[in-house]
């Protein structure tokens, strides 16, 4: 069989497995803190897991592979850069956030500083952000599987739409704790297959220095300056460390040191998705080096490149990827709607069985835009994640870690960081990224926020102190 006849029956396997498991997780998912928080009885390994497939996404198994394709082994330093973004989360803001009886990052915003319209605000937000972020994961998933069964790009959008969905809507987050246990696991066996052939193909990493020098000298340590790499791992590793998919899974563990251990796993499975994402961009590059779209350097490499075995399991965890961390946003964007507007506001009432119908409906229809967004094609799958990661760094760093460090933070700094943050990526964006005062747009949003959240909580005449428990 090739590869592709290969790779659709794998995916076949998958589809059946997901609902399989979104089906045994329905049974578990009997309340809303099941759906949304998986009941907060996630242990630290897969805790771990589901920390990390929250953040290994489309973008790094596709994107990021691409990014290495075209721009050579320069943006492989944002990996330890965007790692301080988890020692800020382990330090400053998964203990402290489990003190606050929340399922959602806005029930922290409303308990934290006692308002109702910053829960909306935070909710807007957050659909916002993870809409176009969604988006990208489809887009990712439509041209691999143009690639791999040459169906028509809007069809395979739909269809990685539609896997997404299936178990979500079943298990809630009980779903994707579940799948994400199975992510880790074929991303690390597909990599420690993946590396060591490509390795051997190229002939060692010096050999592939070499080749890569040959093609273009940029692409063996040039092609990003400092400046941009410490601006794009600003973005990535600040807002890994507020990012609303984390705080939920927070939310999910049992305790906090449970919640110290998940992250130390977290690190551990996203050490080798490092590895392996850097050696494919790489290689396909020295081995395929004229693709005219980065994006289809991971599904070349596991079509064309690789030996079928190997190119099967490849391919299979990239589905698995996109479309589970395709469900995280799912569930996370869902529930900032269903939990932190309609049944907050509209049906504070409502019984568990109607809380989970909600829930599920809601999910049902926020699918729908990304895949508009989606097939469309706004941009290549990283730059699309990367612009959703600022604005929503911009809008959450200081109102979360320094509400949750700084007695004095403030109702009205929250608010006005979380709307000049984003403001500002927007404008650096919309203008192609002005020199004023040399910033890149991850870097003036952030400053926006910090600087106007502390401005503001210091002019404030009247501040309060933590409420850890939800005013809910």
């Amino acid at each position: 069989m090739s590869t592709s006849a290969l790779m659709l029956a794998a995916i076949a396997a998958y589809v059946v497995f997901a609902c399989a498991v979104g089906i045994w997780s329905s049974r578990k998912a009997r309340d809303e803190a099941g759906f949304l928080v998986a009941g907060r009885s996630l242990g630290p390994i897969l805790g771990g897991a589901t920390l990390m497939a929250n953040q290994v996404s489309a973008g790094t198994t596709v994107g990021i592979v691409g990014f290495h394709y075209f721009s050579g082994i320069s943006y492989a330093w944002t990996w330890p850069l965007t790692w301080i973004g988890w020692i800020v989360a382990a330090l400053f803001v998964a203990p402290q956030m489990r003190k606050f009886a929340g399922m959602t990052l806005p029930d922290f915003f409303a308990a934290r500083f006692h308002s109702d319209s910053i829960r909306v605000l935070a909710s807007i937000l957050i659909l916002l952000g993870y809409t176009f972020m969604l988006s990208a994961q489809y887009q990712a998933g439509g041209l691999i599987f143009g690639m791999i069964a040459s169906i028509p790009y809007a069809r395979a959008v739909l269809l990685v739409a539609s896997i997404s969905f299936l178990y979500t809507v079943l298990g809630g987050m009980f779903s994707n704790a579940y799948i994400g246990l199975f992510k880790a696991g074929i991303l690390v066996a597909a990599y420690c297959c993946t590396v060591p052939f490509l390795l051997h193909q190229t002939g060692g990493i010096a050999t592939l220095a070499g080749s890569l020098y040959a093609i273009d000298p940029r692409l063996a340590g040039g092609w990003f300056s400092v400046r941009q790499l410490i601006a794009l791992s600003l973005a990535l590793g600040l807002g890994t460390a507020t990012a609303p998919y984390e705080i939920t899974a927070f939310y999910s563990l049992t305790s906090q040191r449970v919640t110290r251990l998940a992250i130390g796993y977290s690190f551990l499975f996203q050490a080798f998705v490092a590895v392996g994402v850097l050696i494919c961009g790489l290689a396909t590059r020295s081995l395929m080096p004229y693709l005219t779209n980065p994006d289809l350097a991971a599904p070349t490499l596991a079509l064309y490149l690789l030996p079928p075995w190997i190119g099967v399991l490849l391919l299979l965890a990239i589905v698995v990827t996109l479309t589970r961390t395709g469900g995280a946003l799912l569930l996370t964007s869902a529930s900032s709607f269903s939990h932190d507007i309609y049944l907050h506001f509209l049906r504070p009432k409502a019984s568990e069985r109607e809380k989970l119908a909600v829930h599920r409906t809601v999910i049902a229809l926020l699918a729908l835009a990304p895949i508009a967004i989606a097939v469309m094609k706004l941009d290549l799958v990283n730059f699309v994640i990367l612009f959703a990661v600022k604005f929503l760094a911009s809008a959450f760093f200081a109102p979360v870690v320094l509400g949750l460090n700084w007695a004095r933070s403030s109702r009205a700094a929250a608010i006005t960081s979380m709307v000049l943050g984003p403001a500002a990526v927007v404008i650096w964006a919309k203008f192609q990224h002005p020199t004023l005062f040399g910033l890149e747009a991850a870097e003036a949003g952030l400053l926006v926020n910090a600087i106007s959240f502390i401005a503001v909580s210091l002019s404030s005449t009247h501040h309060r102190r933590p409420a850890h428990a939800s005013s809910d």
